[in-house]
C-alpha cells in the first residue's frame, strides 16, 4: 500500500486489521484554541457511544470517544505525500488522511471491524442508483456543499475530476485509473491536458444537471460505488486545476483546508470556514483539532522516539514503531494497553522483473522463490505480532474468497537450495549467454527497496544473501518513498537502466475483492511507463485472462473462485515472493481522543481522531 492500495467495500473477512497510526506518551500537554473551532461540532460518529480501552481496544471499537474539540494535533511522517492532490496520489496514509480536506463522492463507515468496511454516502446524496442491467449508475450530490473559496460544488466538478484523475495521467502519474476500464468512451478521450476544449470529455459521463452524475459502463461492474469512494473522485473545478501543481491551491470541501505545504517539510490545516455540518449528517468530517499539523521526512531511526516523548501525536506513515519501540511497547503492560495488532488488509513481497533478463524466464524466478528464507524475513520485521504471518499466496487472507496454498513450501519457510540451484539449473540451459561456466549469473542486479523501514532494508540484506548463496550477485538500493513508483522501482527506464531485478513493495487493497486487490499489481493493462505498481512489468495474459473470466462472472461465490485461481496463477509463473500478512503493531498515546482503526484503510482513521 503503498496502498494504499490504498480500499474496501461491503464484504471483508473477520481476521482483519492493524497498521499505522502511532503517537505519544500522555505526558504532551495541548494548548486549547483561543477561539472555539467552528463547524461540525457534534463530534461522536455513529456507534461511538461507549469507550474501548486495552490492547488492540481500537481494533474492536473507539477509544476515547468524546465531545471535546481544540489543540493542535501533531503528527509526523517519515516519508512525504506523492501528492496531496486527491486525484494524483496512491499512498495509504493519503487515502486515510484525505478526509481532512476532502469529499469523495462515498466514504467509508468511521466504524470498527467489517462495519467500516461499508461504503456509504459522502458529497453523494446516496449509493448509486443501477439500471439497464447494470450498465448505467445514477448519482446525485448533495447540495450546498461548497469549496474553501466559497463557491459551490457542482457535478461537473466531480466529473472534471475523474476525468483528470484517470484519463490525464500523462500529467498525473501517481493515482489509479479504474474508471478508464469501466466507463465507456466513445470519443476517445485524449484527457484535459492533452484536450483543453471544455466542450470535450469522456462520452460515458453524463451531467445532465447541477446535482446529477451519469455513468454509463462498457460491462456490469458490482463493486462502482467502491470506486466512488477513492479519493480521485472529489471535486475539482476546471477552472482552477493547475495540472501537477494543483496541490499547491488545492481547494477543500472537507472539515479542514490546507494552509501551507512545504514539500520536505510540513503540512498545516485550519478549520474551513465554507463548511456546512448540515450536509455531513453521516458525520463523517467532524471538527475535533483546531489545527493539524504533519511534519514529513523524519528521521525514520528516532521517530519513534518522537511519538513516546510526547513531541508528535501519531506517525502518519503507517508502518508501526520498529524494533526497540516493539519490544519496549509489548514489556511494558500500560504502553501495551495503549496499543493495537491484527491482520491488515496489506501483504509484503518482493516483486521479480519478469522482463529482464534471465528472470524472464520462468526457472530462473522460481528459483528465487524456493532459495528465499521467509522465516528469517519474517523475524526481521517484527515477528508474528509486529511484522505478520509469513505468506504463501498474491492475496492476504482478510480477501474474500481467499484460498490457502504454498506452491513453493519449504522446511519451516527457510528456503531450499537443492530446488533452487535446480531450477537456477534448468535456467541455464534455456539462456546459457546469461551465465558464466560455474552457474553464476554473469550480471550483478538491483534489489530496489523503499527508504522508510530499516526493516526493510534488513530483509532485503536477507535476500541478498540467499540470492549470493545460488550465484544470484545483488546490489540494494533505498529510494525515496514518495518518488519511489514514479522514478524508481516503477519506473521502466530506471529499472532498465539500472538492472533492477527485484523490487520490494507493500500492497493494501483499494477495495475489498480480488480485483480491488490484484488488478493494480498484477493486470498488464495496469503496467505505466512510469508511475507504475505492476513491478512484476509482466504482461501475462493468463492472469489477464484471469481477469475477464472474473469480471463476467455475475454469481459472487464463482466470482471469488475466479480471484483464487488468479491467485494461483500468479503464484505459479513466480510473479511475486510473497514475504507476510502484515501486521503492525502501532501505538496510541493518552493524547489521542476518537481513535478507531479502520478494517478499510488498514491504518486508523485520521480523519477521525482528535486530541485532548
Amino acid at each position: 500500500m503503498n496502498r494504499h492500495s490504498k480500499l474496501l467495500g461491503g464484504v471483508a473477512l473477520a481476521a482483519s486489521v492493524a497498521l499505522a497510526a502511532s503517537a505519544c506518551s500522555s505526558s504532551k500537554s495541548k494548548s486549547s484554541p483561543s477561539t472555539k473551532p467552528t463547524g461540525n461540532v457534534t463530534t461522536l460518529p455513529s456507534g461511538a457511544n461507549s469507550s474501548a480501552e486495552g490492547f488492540n481496544a481500537a481494533v474492536n471499537g473507539f477509544v476515547r470517544p468524546t465531545d471535546k474539540q481544540g489543540g493542535t494535533m501533531t503528527l509526523v511522517n517519515r516519508s512525504d505525500w506523492d501528492s496531496p492532490d486527491t486525484g494524483n496520489q496512491y499512498d495509504a496514509f493519503a487515502w486515510a488522511f484525505d478526509g481532512n480536506y476532502a469529499r469523495s463522492m462515498m466514504a467509508y463507515a468511521q466504524k470498527p471491524g467489517v462495519e467500516g468496511t461499508k461504503v456509504v454516502p459522502d458529497l453523494a446524496q446516496a449509493a448509486g442508483v443501477v439500471s439497464d442491467g447494470g450498465l448505467t449508475w445514477t448519482y446525485k450530490i448533495k447540495t450546498g456543499v461548497k469549496y474553501s473559496d466559497g463557491t459551490v460544488v457542482k457535478a461537473a466538478d466531480v466529473k472534471y475530476a475523474i476525468e483528470r484523475s484517470n484519463w490525464g495521467q500523462d500529467v498525473l502519474q501517481n493515482g489509479p485509473n479504474y474508471f478508464t476500464n469501466f466507463v465507456k468512451d466513445d470519443t476517445k478521450y485524449q484527457g484535459p491536458y492533452k484536450d483543453t476544449n471544455p466542450a470535450d470529455g469522456v462520452s460515458g459521463i453524463q451531467t445532465p444537471d447541477d446535482s446529477t452524475i451519469v455513468f454509463h459502463l462498457k460491462q456490469p461492474f458490482a463493486d462502482f460505488d467502491y470506486l466512488m469512494a477513492i479519493p480521485g473522485s472529489a471535486p475539482v473545478p476546471r477552472s482552477a486545476d493547475k495540472g501537477a501543481d494543483y496541490f499547491k491551491s488545492y481547494l477543500a470541501t472537507g472539515q479542514y483546508k490546507i494552509d501551507s505545504y512545504k514539500p520536505g517539510v510540513e503540512m498545516d490545516l485550519s478549520p474551513n470556514p465554507s463548511f456546512d455540518p448540515s450536509t455531513d449528517p453521516d458525520k463523517l468530517h467532524v471538527l475535533r483539532a483546531s489545527k493539524i499539523v504533519v511534519k514529513v521526512k523524519q528521521d525514520k531511526s528516532t521517530i519513534d522516539d518522537q511519538l513516546f516523548n510526547g513531541s508528535a501525536d501519531g506517525d502518519l506513515t503507517g508502518v508501526g514503531v520498529q524494533a526497540a519501540g516493539q519490544a519496549k511497547v509489548m514489556g511494558d503492560p500500560k504502553l501495551k494497553a495503549d496499543a493495537d495488532s491484527a491482520y491488515a488488509n496489506s501483504e509484503s513481497y518482493f516483486a521479480i522483473n519478469g522482463t529482464m533478463k534471465p528472470f524472464d524466464n520462468l526457472d530462473c524466478r522460481q528459483a528465487v522463490e524456493w532459495i528465499t528464507d521467509k522465516n528469517t524475513m519474517q523475524t526481521q520485521l517484527g515477528g508474528p505480532i509486529a511484522g505478520g504471518d509469513i505468506a504463501t499466496t498474491a492475496q492476504p487472507p482478510t480477501v474474500p474468497g481467499w484460498v490457502k496454498e504454498d506452491q513453493y513450501a519449504t522446511t519451516d519457510h527457510k528456503g531450499d537450495a537443492t530446488k533452487a540451484k535446480a531450477s537456477l539449473a534448468k535456467c541455464q540451459s534455456a539462456e546459457p549467454d546469461q551465465f558464466n561456466a560455474d552457474g553464476t549469473l554473469k550480471t550483478t542486479y538491483e534489489i530496489t527497496i523503499r527508504d522508510n523501514a530499516d526493516r526493510e532494508e534488513k530483509i532485503a540484506e536477507t535476500l541478498q544473501n540467499n540470492l549470493k548463496s545460488i550465484g544470484i550477485q545483488t546490489t540494494i538500493d533505498a529510494k525515496p518513498f514518495n518518488k519511489y513508483n514514479a522514478d524508481f522501482a516503477g519506473n521502466r527506464q530506471y529499472s532498465q537502466a539500472h538492472k533492477v531485478a527485484i523490487s520490494f513493495s507493500k500492497w493494501g487493497w483499494d477495495f475489498p475483492t480480488g480485483y480491488g486487490y490484484m488488478y493494480g499489481i498484477f493486470a498488464g493493462s495496469a503496467i505505466h511507463e512510469s508511475g507504475n505498481y505492476v513491478l512484476s512489468w509482466m504482461d501475462d495474459k493468463a492472469v489477464d485472462q484471469g481477469f475477464e473470466t472474473a469480471l463476467a462472472e455475475t454469481d459472487k461465490t464463482k466470482r471469488d473462485a475466479d480471484y483464487a485461481a488468479i491467485d494461483h496463477q500468479i503464484m505459479s509463473d513466480a510473479l511475486i515472493v510473497p514475504i507476510v500478512y502484515n501486521k503492525e503493531l502501532v501505538y496510541r498515546p493518552e493524547t489521542l481522543t476518537n481513535v478507531v482503526f479502520s478494517q478499510a484503510l488498514g491504518m486508523y482513521y485520521f480523519s477521525a481522531m482528535g486530541v485532548k
